[in-house]
């Protein structure tokens, strides 16, 4: 009993952190950009880190509110504007069939807002595409890490 009690306490204390940025996110997104109802949070850590809250304002316009980590930097998208998380990863596993879909996080790439996939694949290397958010088309796919 007192071995299940410490492997909860670490994974409960492991989980932490995630939780305090999903809550600033959230935070920010419904103070900056008039989120009403957070849908997901996706947090892109590959290169810069950014956060992204999906949710709809109060004029029920459903929105990406993306938040570079280290600045704070807020940039609000209609998610109509571009593909969703579901498309990106989908076109992830039409393109590379992996074993599992590890990642899916909205960033920026200079100008570009992307979406990028991270995955396991078959042999159990590790890939990451990046999808441009407006387009859909695929601008980078890195495989077998």
């Amino acid at each position: 009993m007192a071995l299940i009690l410490v492997v909860v306490g670490i994974y409960l204390t492991a989980l932490a952190p995630l939780h305090q940025v999903r809550k600033e996110a959230i935070h920010i997104a419904e103070t900056k950009a008039g989120v009403t109802q957070v849908d997901q949070f996706y947090w892109d850590r590959q290169r810069q880190s950014y956060l992204c809250v999906a949710g709809t304002t109060k004029d029920q316009t459903r929105v990406y509110v993306l938040i570079r980590q280290k600045t704070g930097k807020v940039t609000l998208l209609r998610q109509a504007a571009g593909i969703s998380a579901s498309t990106a990863r989908k076109q992830a596993v039409a393109a590379f069939a992996p074993k599992k879909v590890l990642s899916v996080g909205l960033s920026r790439r200079g100008k570009n807002v992307v979406w990028d996939v991270g995955y396991e694949s078959k042999s159990g290397k590790l890939g990451y595409v990046t999808y441009d958010f407006k387009t859909g088309d695929q601008l980078k796919a890195i495989a077998n890490l």
